[in-house]
């Protein structure tokens, strides 16, 4: 009883549904609500975790030597990154404090600085002035998206003296490219003395990567998609109508434009291409041709047919009129008796 009544209310309910999704109404409302849902459930995760991504960048590392009242604080910047130049740009400030500040952000000794392989002077009793440092990106961009780069820093400052007295150090590096993320690890030189070694590794965000993929996923669904319509032309006969010739010219024309919006793409050749680009630019001119040609050898000449019953002249019908003849009588006189002449008087039609 309890079974039968179960499937009672199931087939109820089912009916209710489909009657209820009979009324278009009714399903553009759930569609609606089904396209909302996916919205909420794609792009505000995505744009969490690119704020999650620009929070971690807008400061790296921050690191200090030995520690000690008496350093001297430096700030990095990196401003750009040439991946295809295969350098790194960055601005460097620095600042005293304790006892080689003078009160005013000042030096109280002549210092010098080593940043890589570049030394800077700074002289006693004057601000020490920012400047911009280019530092070598070690990888490859046409491994795009999936290339990473390499930089290493050594950043140290000593006092300008017979000594050589190393100064303790505190370095902070900022990060923010658009499209880019960086990654760096810090140590303690083991050879020279207060002094930090970095090691800068850069990549494409998850963001990017992410988008990359998407685009070529797109490329490929576009390519399919045209060897299959291109196979039903060809093998199975499929009708041609005169537009469909013009679709695969468009994707073809419109996918360089389709593969250039990935960001920070490099110039042709990077595993990008490799992966999707080239494969697809080549599906799709076979498919266009295929189909072009399809269409033009399927056309057969059919001759006009004459028109042997119908004339180009056009002829007029007059109506017209049916004339009795008249006859008149005449009396000859050179004889009594009379005899009937018949005159005939034919009208012109």
């Amino acid at each position: 009883m309890d079974i039968y009544a179960s499937s009672l209310h199931e087939s109820g309910l089912t009916g209710r549904l489909k009657s209820l999704w009979r009324h278009s109404r009714y399903r553009r409302i759930v569609w609606a609500v089904l396209i909302f849902a996916f919205w909420c459930a794609v792009v505000p995760p995505v744009y969490v975790a690119y704020l999650k991504e620009g929070s971690r960048a807008d400061s790296a590392l921050d690191v200090q030597g030995s520690y000690s009242p008496d350093y001297i604080h430096v700030t990095i910047i990196v401003q750009e990154a040439d991946l295809t130049s295969h350098k790194l740009n960055m601005y460097v400030t620095a600042t005293p404090y304790g006892a080689w500040a003078n009160g005013r952000a000042e030096l109280a000794s002549n210092v010098t600085g080593y940043f890589a392989y570049k030394s800077f002077d700074f002289r006693e009793k004057h601000i020490m002035q920012s400047f911009d440092l280019s530092m070598p990106l070690l990888g490859y961009p046409r491994m795009y998206p999936f290339d990473e780069y390499e930089s290493f820093l050594e950043v140290g400052f000593v006092e300008q003296s017979d000594d050589r007295k190393p100064i303790p150090l505190r370095v902070t590096i900022y990060g923010s490219v658009q499209s880019l993320s960086f990654d760096i690890h810090a140590e303690l030189s083991a050879d020279v003395p207060e002094t930090l070694d970095f090691k800068i590794m850069t990549g494409r965000t998850q963001t990017t990567l992410f988008f990359s993929v998407f685009i070529m996923m797109v490329m490929w669904a576009l390519s399919i998609t045209l060897m299959v319509l291109a196979f039903q032309v060809t093998m199975e006969r499929r009708s041609i109508p005169a537009p469909l010739t013009a679709v695969g010219a468009t994707i073809l024309f419109a996918l360089p434009a389709l593969r250039n919006s990935q960001p920070g793409i490099p110039a042709v050749g990077c595993a990008s291409d490799a992966l999707s680009y080239f494969w697809n630019l080549l599906v799709i001119a076979v498919s266009s041709v295929s189909i072009i040609m399809t269409w033009i050898l399927r056309w057969k000449y059919r001759p006009r047919t004459p028109e042997s019953t119908r004339s180009n002249s056009v002829v007029l019908t007059m109506p017209t009129r049916t004339h009795k003849p008249a006859v008149y009588s005449s009396r000859n006189s050179d004889s009594d008796d009379l005899e009937e002449s018949s005159v005939t008087l034919n009208h012109p039609r």
